[in-house]
């Protein structure tokens, strides 16, 4: 429960870092929908927040170490959500992976995140306790339970989640440490799962998107069409950009999904550079406090839990820019805090909640 001595260790930084990005990311997505109806989507960005502020105070409320004992139910019952995808999802641009409940649509495997975060803290904490490096068998577990949901969002298709998940799983592991033995067979596994996904689980389209990577010309307007007009947005916005609400590559719809996962483009085509530079240093520092707070709290599993959200925001805020500057391909990634969409929003903030819980209670060891 809260009591007056941990909210004193309330880490107001970090909350003023969030709402400042949430608060340009509602700037960046008035001027995004303003040629589509802006209001809609504020009201709707509004309310994912406030509901997900509401879902924060209720993990403060309970210590976290009751969250990591229980991760095992938390995990069945997301796998549960996000199977319950495939009879009950409703398709939005070609992809089944959200579900519809009085008139309210969210995407379960959004909240596989937090959720795949405090399981994996349960799993691997013994380790860093006794400071021993993680054996072949020790990691097994962790993977198996990774991979698992990964390949079932990935068949949804929502390859991008399934992508951070199992990078969030190999940076918590590389965070234990790894005898060299079982670094080189995860990596030789991981080689071996990537020819695989090339050869039985990729669609056309998304070989299509990394091909692209290599031809850069190749289908601009087809499959490239994405990461052809993200980059031509972004160029145009040179040093400075060309203004707030004028942004013409956006408003004239030329860039598919700019209020979702290429938002950043509209942020650079308005503010420029120098605008993006400033964006770049809020997610730095939010990503940097939470690697503090795993610093300095004494508990093997808090300290992973604060890691293990700092590498969900860092996974996805490095692929949606990368992808934005066709430095890697196109998997639906939104960035954090930015994009317009409730349920990316709350799974942020679920992650920034349990890093507050861990900073309030890391005295108490």
């Amino acid at each position: 429960m809260i009591d007056k001595r941990r909210l004193h260790h309330l880490d107001l930084y970090l909350i003023a870092n969030v709402l400042a990005i949430f608060c340009i990311g509602m700037f960046n997505l008035f001027s995004a929908t303003s040629s589509f109806g802006s209001k809609t989507f504020l009201a709707k960005q509004i309310f994912a927040f406030l509901l997900g502020s509401i879902f924060v105070l209720i993990l403060l409320y309970f210590d976290y170490r009751t969250f990591v004992s229980n991760s095992f139910y938390f995990y069945v019952f997301g796998l549960f959500l996000i199977l319950l995808v495939f009879i009950l999802g409703v398709v939005i641009s070609g992809a089944k992976r959200w579900i519809s409940l009085w008139g309210f649509s969210f995407q379960p495997s959004e909240f596989m995140k937090p959720v795949l975060v405090i399981l994996l803290a349960d799993l691997i904490k013994e380790n860093i306790k006794t400071n021993s490096p993680l054996g072949l068998k020790d990691v097994l577990k962790p993977v198996l339970f990774t991979l698992f949901p990964s390949v079932i969002i990935a068949k949804q298709p929502d390859l991008g989640t399934a992508c951070v998940l199992l990078l969030l799983c190999l940076s918590l592991l590389f965070f234990a440490g790894m005898k060299k033995g079982t670094l080189v067979a995860l990596l030789s596994g991981g080689f071996l799962l990537a020819i695989l996904a090339w050869k039985y689980g990729l669609e056309p389209y998304q070989k299509m998107r990394i091909m692209g990577l290599v031809n850069p010309d190749l289908d601009v307007t087809g499959f490239n069409y994405h990461a052809k007009q993200a980059m031509i947005a972004v160029g145009s916005g040179k040093l400075f950009g060309k203004g707030y609400l004028s942004g013409t590559q956006h408003r004239l719809n030329f860039i598919p999904e700019h209020h979702t996962d290429f938002i950043f483009t509209v942020i650079a085509e308005e503010w420029g550079f120098f605008g993006s530079i400033f964006l770049f240093a809020l997610y730095a520092s939010l990503i940097l406090r939470l690697l503090k707070i795993s610093k300095e709290t004494q508990d093997e599993a808090g300290s992973i839990i604060a890691f293990g959200c700092a590498s969900v925001i860092f996974w996805q805020f490095v692929i949606n820019v990368l992808m934005t500057l066709r430095l890697c391909p196109v998997v639906g990634i939104p960035l954090p805090l930015l994009s317009y969409g409730g349920s990316s929003l709350i799974s942020t903030l679920l992650l920034v909640g349990l890093a507050l819980n861990v900073d309030m209670r890391r005295y108490m060891f």
